[in-house]
């Protein structure tokens, strides 16, 4: 019948969606004070080409003029690669703690729109971190054991006396998540929200590192 056609359709534009499109290197990027420019290679593995445009938004998302990153705007031809550079154009970032500013790319289909055709452009962000000097050499299993945690009605609280992001992959409460995990910034407290109002239990959290990859499971019972 008709809702069975396009229901197959649909499931069949989901599994080409899935394995189409650019493969960008890496989850974040760090940019270590004193290099002249970081770089992300871009890779398009499909059949068709693909518009890339990239840019770079401070940690509100809005426009900045710390960092660069050439070339904006490109073509990418099918089975062919790019190099993104970035690079520092302002100095006065803080010394003593990392920064935090979001790389965007998207990726737009680079051919001519047919009437039954749908195109869709696809947007990463990923994280661009400025790291100072003097915290080049960071050992984030170390640093998770200075985090403070505590719990108060319906969220997890956690203090970050680093001068590190906090990059975590999960938070749980006696076993269960929280909502929207996320991040926290050097010298602040963070909150997440989870549907549990229990005071006292077992905290577990897992972080990310500077590769993308797990640091392994921590724990504190509060």
């Amino acid at each position: 019948n008709m809702k069975s056609i396009i229901l197959f359709f649909i499931s069949l534009f989901i599994i080409n969606t899935s394995y189409a499109g650019v493969i960008i290197s890496g989850t974040r990027v760090i940019y270590n004070e004193g290099n002249k420019n970081v770089s992300i290679n871009v890779k398009n593995p499909d059949k068709m080409p693909y518009l890339i445009q990239s840019w770079i938004d401070d940690f509100e998302e809005k426009k900045q003029s710390k960092f660069t990153i050439t070339p904006p705007l490109f073509r990418l031809n099918p089975d062919k690669e790019n190099t993104l550079r970035i690079f520092l154009t302002e100095e006065g970032l803080p010394s003593d703690q990392e920064s935090l500013f979001w790389l965007n790319i998207k990726t737009i289909p680079a051919t001519e729109k047919t009437e039954n055709s749908l195109q869709i452009a696809f947007k990463t962000q990923m994280k661009l971190i400025y790291r100072p000097k003097s915290l080049k050499d960071v050992n984030f299993e170390e640093e998770q054991k200075k985090l403070s945690w505590s719990k108060e009605r319906g969220k997890v609280i956690v203090y970050n006396p680093t001068p590190y992001f906090m990059n975590f992959q999960t938070i749980k409460f006696n076993g269960k998540l929280v909502d929207d995990v996320s991040y926290a910034k050097p010298f602040s407290t963070k909150s997440f929200d989870i549907n549990d109002n229990n005071e006292h239990g077992l905290i577990s959290w897992e972080l990310i590192n500077d590769y993308g990859a797990n640091v392994d499971l921590s724990e504190v019972r509060i």
